[in-house]
């Protein structure tokens, strides 16, 4: 298991003793006893590129390897299981409750890893870029342009998921002192916003210089300095997005700005290739299992939308408790086969009764898995694993113009609903009359991006729609009680000398249970900041892995009852 921060706990653990009133960090002093092997790594050149190059992999232990990616997907009603793996159960069962914010909780690594993986992608890159400023050496060892624009990738990247997942954040980059600074936790959209700075600063180093990154940075992506820059673009579009926690916040994006990163952004898909000990994918590979019909299952909240025997209409009609998995009868070839409910689909399969126990609410059940990319656990993790799609792109294009675009703009937002929902799905087409065309495209982003990415489905469910009861009728925003966005980790909460807190349960989903102890929420200002040397992350403590278990080999078998 992990360890972090263990000098600073102990430490504090002994200073809370004698100074229990202390309600700011500015008075104590740390020695940052990781300085030696800083100054190792920074004093040799050659050593730089690979600090920053090893960074991608930090960033996506936090977010895709393992936690907090199915946690995610379940509580917004995507795929659906209820194993305790990763804090699924908690998050996903009915009637929703708040999400246990205690460091010692079993599945404390949903939002620890998020926390310590991002901030471990972040203290790499400070360290390669702080080493190339320093070093006299490094213009003529390495390609300096290609390692900022890189670092400056992932420096984007990283604090873009800590914005979207987390109410607040620290804002750690290459400016930061570590001797002297104080660093002040940041509401969520100040850390978006330097996360969009970051990335429009790798477009400008990428588009003003020639270069190709090695393909072990980023696993099967070997990208020139034109498609670095694309990839940016469109996780710009990506992000500014996902940010938003309500249908206003939703509304309120800047679309024409969006809009103009999709265009400017990827012209193919963005896959993973690697293997189970690094860019493993942890979505891909418990939601498309087809000889293991124990892992996930698609959410009727997902794939019911276009059924036709009134049997979705009933399941959202009966009391939660009650429901159980159905047949769909759906004209969606994705779904089912042309042959009935129990025919399988391009993307979806019948896989039978569920598996999962009873007793934690067979509203869980469903009767139909992913299969589309079956091929990723089959192969054993080496097969491409998808992560951003053109299609997604085009569908966060369409939605833009549909928001802002008026009547001029719906014979291309037309255009690309169908681009999937008739040529993959076999449905009547849409058309510029449809009313309906914001439903038709959400059906198709839900579907066509099902187990993309870590938090796709919850970032949009959150933005889709207000929070609702789980029936009678459908709607497109999170279940009543699901958090909107997370607490800061209990473990840093010690840390910062703050009162735990937390998000869930109904009446709770986006306010502090203890708004007084709560960073930037109902005037709370306890422990605000801290030393710069306690959010870095030195060498040993950036991780790629979940914190329960050693690698996802361990895992590919193992639930959690």
């Amino acid at each position: 298991m992990k360890r972090f921060r263990i000098a600073a706990i102990t430490l504090l653990g002994v200073g809370l003793a004698a100074c229990s009133g202390l309600s700011d960090l500015t008075d104590l002093e740390v020695t940052n006893e990781n300085a030696p092997d800083r100054e190792r790594v920074l004093a040799q050149a050659q050593d730089l590129e690979g600090v920053i190059g090893g960074a991608m992999l930090i960033y996506w232990g936090g977010s895709e390897y393992t936690s907090p990616s199915w946690a995610l997907s379940t509580t917004a009603d995507e795929g659906t299981m209820s194993w305790g793996n990763f804090g699924m159960q908690q998050l996903s069962s009915e009637p929703r409750v708040a999400w246990p914010n205690d460091p010692a909780w079993t599945y404390r690594a949903t939002t620890q890893e998020p926390w310590y993986e991002n901030y471990g992608a972040l203290s790499a890159v400070y360290d390669g870029i702080t080493g190339i400023d320093a070093n006299a050496d490094a213009a003529t060892t390495i390609d300096v342009n290609r390692a900022k624009a890189f670092a400056k990738l992932v420096q984007g990247l990283a604090h873009g998921y800590l914005a979207a997942f987390f109410d607040s954040a620290f804002v750690f980059d290459e400016t930061v002192n570590l001797e002297t600074d104080l660093l002040e936790l940041k509401p969520y959209p100040d850390v978006h916003a330097a996360a969009i700075a970051e990335l429009e600063e790798a477009i400008s180093i990428a588009s003003s210089n020639s270069f190709t990154i090695p393909n072990e940075w980023f696993d099967g992506n070997a990208m020139t300095n034109t498609q670095l820059a694309r990839f940016a673009h469109s996780i710009i579009a990506r992000l500014m997005t996902q940010v938003a926690r309500t249908p206003a916040d939703r509304a309120a994006v800047d679309w024409a700005t969006v809009i103009g990163h999709v265009n400017a952004g990827i012209t193919s898909d963005i896959n993973i290739v690697s293997n189970r000990d690094r860019f493993w994918k942890a979505l891909q590979w418990y939601g498309y299992q087809t000889t293991n019909n124990t892992w996930a299952r698609g959410d009727y909240k997902t794939i019911g939308w276009t059924d036709q025997s009134g049997g979705f209409a009933n399941w959202l009609a009966t009391p939660v408790a009650q429901r159980n998995e159905f047949l769909i009868t759906t004209a969606d070839r994705r779904i089912t086969g042309a042959g009935g409910p129990q025919t399988n689909g391009t993307d979806f399969r019948y896989a039978g009764p569920s598996t999962f126990p009873s007793a934690r609410g067979t509203y869980h059940y469903s009767y139909y898995g992913g299969s589309r990319f079956g091929n990723y656990p089959s192969s054993n993790g080496t097969a491409p694993a998808r992560w951003m799609t053109t299609v997604e792109m085009q569908l966060i294009k369409a939605e833009g113009l549909l928001r802002t675009g008026g009547a001029a703009a719906l014979p291309e937002v037309v255009s690309i609903i169908n681009a999937t929902r008739v040529t993959r799905g076999q449905l009547p087409a849409a058309t510029v009359a449809d009313a309906d065309l914001m439903d038709k495209l959400i059906y198709e982003k839900r579907i066509e991006t099902y187990l993309l990415c870590s938090g796709c489905s919850y970032f949009d469910r959150r933005g889709f729609g207000p929070t609702a009861p789980t029936g009678p009728a459908f709607h497109h925003g999170p279940v009543e009680g699901t958090p909107t966005h997370f607490a800061v980790p209990g473990l840093e909460l010690n840390v910062l000398q703050k009162p735990l807190y937390t998000y869930g349960g109904v009446g709770n989903e986006g306010s502090s249970l203890q708004p007084s102890g709560a960073p930037g929420i109902g005037g709370g200002s306890i422990g605000t900041r801290a030393p710069a040397s306690l959010v870095y992350r030195p060498a040993s403590q950036r991780g790629t892995a979940s914190e329960f278990s050693p690698g996802a080999s361990a895992l590919a078998g193992q639930r959690y009852y």
